[in-house]
């Protein structure tokens, strides 16, 4: 692959998670074998890559060759098209890596027709980047990943709710930076009340996430941690007609109705979270996966055996299904952190 596209989409890369419900794109201006301009999607609403490297590339830009992780834009959305604005410039050949099956009208058509020499070139490190924002695009719902820590034999905690730790120290670093990769945090009222959590992602250069907490009871207890940050209010989404938010407390509240899931991502979705990680019990994940609102599963899991009756197993139904019809995933990867496995599956 041109090294010059190599570098837009690491651009992108770096840039994964600031830019809301848009893609992440990076776009680079090349001219003489001399880089003129270059850019990045920063933030939904800001300018997009390929307006911030022409921007950079002024007049020069006449006559070069764009090179972006995306292809451009041809809508008018909270900015006008890229296409438009290339075409403008007086650019004569663009290269992209991904072809962005969300458009109405193809960026890449809009080009030819003006005369300007387009290039697709397929790049499956890119393809990985957009997966999540292709998946959300057609849902309009957030990427859904749910994170378990759990033991080999499937259990989050022993029947006593001893769960302090089952999973190793070098796990939990590992969940800090994923925190730090999604829009915001789900979990359930159940977890808030019996584990006190942060749920932040506790390192100076990692982003917070967006705390958010389902509840169907009518209110929490004033001393959780979770509520107490006056600079990031957490989110409730509850369906009790009478939530009571106390004094002390830093609650944004939305109300949905928390039986169907889809609704309440629906509407995280509207206020601007492309990407939500679940970390929650054993009953809300079991809700996820069976409406079939997982998208990725990332679990933890440590080589020891819990036994009990598995009253904390981290999947778990009231039916009983046949093979046949059993939820199905895939393996992406694994990999090895210190003494326990990471998993992720896709469906």
């Amino acid at each position: 692959m041109n090294q010059y596209l190599e570098f837009a989409i690491q651009l992108a890369e770096q840039l994964k998670g600031q830019t809301s419900t848009n893609p992440s794109v990076g776009a680079i201006i090349v001219k003489d074998n001399r880089i003129i301009g270059f850019g990045a999607h920063l933030k939904k609403g800001e300018a997009h890559a390929e307006i911030q490297a022409l921007n950079m590339a002024g007049k020069e830009a006449e006559g070069a060759t764009i090179y972006v992780s995306l292809e451009p834009c041809s809508h008018y959305g909270l900015t006008p098209p890229c296409s438009k604005a290339i075409i403008e410039s007086g650019i004569s050949r663009v290269e992209y890596a991904v072809k962005d099956g969300s458009l109405s009208k193809s960026g890449h058509d809009m080009l030819e027709e003006a005369g300007v020499e387009v290039i697709h070139s397929p790049s499956s490190r890119a393809e990985e980047l957009y997966k999540e924002f292709f998946i959300q695009q057609k849902k309009k719902t957030p990427f859904v990943t749910l994170k378990i820590s759990t033991s080999l034999d499937g259990k989050v905690a022993t029947d006593f709710k001893e769960s302090k730790w089952i999973t190793c120290k070098a796990v939990k670093e590992d969940v800090l930076h994923l925190r730090s990769e999604n829009d915001a945090i789900i979990t359930g009222g159940g977890t808030v009340r019996e584990d006190n959590p942060l749920l932040t992602s506790r390192k100076p250069n990692f982003k917070e996430p967006k705390r958010i907490v389902l509840s169907q009871q009518s209110s929490f207890d004033e001393d959780l941690q979770i509520f107490k940050d006056r600079d990031n209010p957490a989110i409730v989404v509850t369906n009790h007609p009478n939530f009571e938010i106390k004094d002390t407390q830093n609650i944004e509240l939305y109300k949905s109705d928390l039986s169907n899931l889809e609704n309440m991502l629906q509407l995280l979705y509207k206020l601007g979270y492309a990407s939500v990680l679940v970390e929650a019990g054993p009953t809300l994940v079991s809700q996820f996966i069976e409406q079939d609102l997982a998208d990725q599963l990332i679990i933890y899991q440590a080589p020891k055996v819990i036994g009990g009756q598995g009253k904390y197993q981290f999947y778990q139904t009231n039916d009983v299904y046949p093979l046949s019809k059993i939820k199905q995933f895939k393996f992406i990867s694994t990999e090895i952190i210190d003494e326990d496995l990471k998993l992720i599956l896709r469906k």
